[in-house]
């Protein structure tokens, strides 16, 4: 019987691994994924490698435009990020959006996702 439980425990394990590696859900208790995170929440705008100004468009009818984030301090770019999800930091006019976009990630999260960050070139 035991043996028929964890061989269903498993099962179960793997299974929930194999689906959230194609979709990375925050908050469940995994370890923080910063390049998965970055891929789904950050990549639409910012760019695969952090390359684009994110919203560009939007100077075109008086809106800001922000800087490429490639490289960014981890540092500065985590503080950014907690501000954004805490709703204390508006930069650029994209405190709500950004405020959504962070709203799920824990800080180990965000400092996961600050450090890929720095890391892209």
């Amino acid at each position: 019987m035991k043996k028929i439980i964890l061989s269903v425990l498993l099962a179960s394990i793997t299974l929930f691994a194999a689906d959230s590696a194609a979709n990375y859900r925050p908050g469940l208790l995994l370890p923080p994924n910063g390049p998965a995170i970055y891929k789904q929440e950050c990549a639409s705008c910012h760019g695969e490698q952090g390359e684009k100004s994110a919203f560009k468009q939007a100077a075109s009818v008086g809106g800001k435009i922000s800087p490429a984030i490639a490289g960014m301090d981890t540092a500065k770019v985590a503080k950014d990020l907690k501000d954004y999800r805490y709703g204390s930091l508006d930069k650029y006019g994209y405190g709500a959006l950004m405020k959504s976009v962070t709203a799920d990630l824990s800080w180990d999260e965000i400092d996961a996702v600050a450090e890929y960050v720095h890391g892209l070139k």
